[in-house]
């Protein structure tokens, strides 16, 4: 059966109803997430919606100074923000969410929204941005928890894959990210997988 034009979306905004009731529910589950508008995030230029359950979990780090208070990491995600839209020309910001080193968990593109963080892969995988920079050391304790924790909420919310992949950024792209000590770290998570 062929579903009329605009189902797609219509399903999208209802599940994006449907998970912020759950999701209300599951504060043991689901980490707090700072709403773009408490971080004062920009209104996105066009938004692309993504087709819910995701295949794909990318880790990446934003290879910047860390941040440890809720202000400073505001601070950073709005940096972060204005470096994708003004100097790269992006819609939006790119990753999906940004999980800061005061163990909070930054809105980013969201579950439901396409972002722009891994080339070939932002139609089909969420995309998690560490603060800081992680070749020497592993992030913090609230800040792994949260990660933890963030991709815990979207498998029980249905919103990944059952059989979805961990990657590490530097698996699909040509870059470092999420840096050699958290690379080494998630190899050791159940869901990781060695090829995407």
């Amino acid at each position: 059966m062929e579903l009329p034009a605009g189902c797609p979306i219509l399903f999208t905004a209802l599940l994006a109803v449907s998970f912020s009731v759950a999701v209300s529910g599951q504060e043991d589950i689901c980490p707090g997430v700072i709403s773009r508008e408490k971080w004062g995030g920009r209104v996105p230029k066009r938004i692309e919606y993504m087709v819910i359950p995701l295949p794909y979990v990318i880790i990446q780090h934003t290879a910047t100074p860390k941040c440890t208070s809720m202000e400073e990491c505001t601070d950073r995600v709005r940096s972060i923000e204005a470096d994708h839209m003004n100097n790269n020309g992006w819609d939006d910001i790119g990753p999906s969410f940004l999980i800061g080193g005061d163990g909070n968990v930054y809105e980013g593109a969201g579950w439901l929204h396409q972002g722009a963080h891994t080339r070939g892969y932002n139609k089909k995988s969420v995309g998690i941005m560490l603060i800081g920079n992680f070749g020497d050391s592993l992030p913090v304790r609230p800040q792994m928890e949260a990660l933890k924790k963030l991709i815990e909420c979207g498998e029980k919310q249905g919103l990944l894959a059952e059989d979805y992949k961990l990657l590490a950024h530097r698996q699909v792209s040509a870059t470092q990210s999420p840096g050699l000590a958290l690379f080494q770290e998630i190899q050791t998570w159940p869901a990781w997988s060695p090829r995407p």
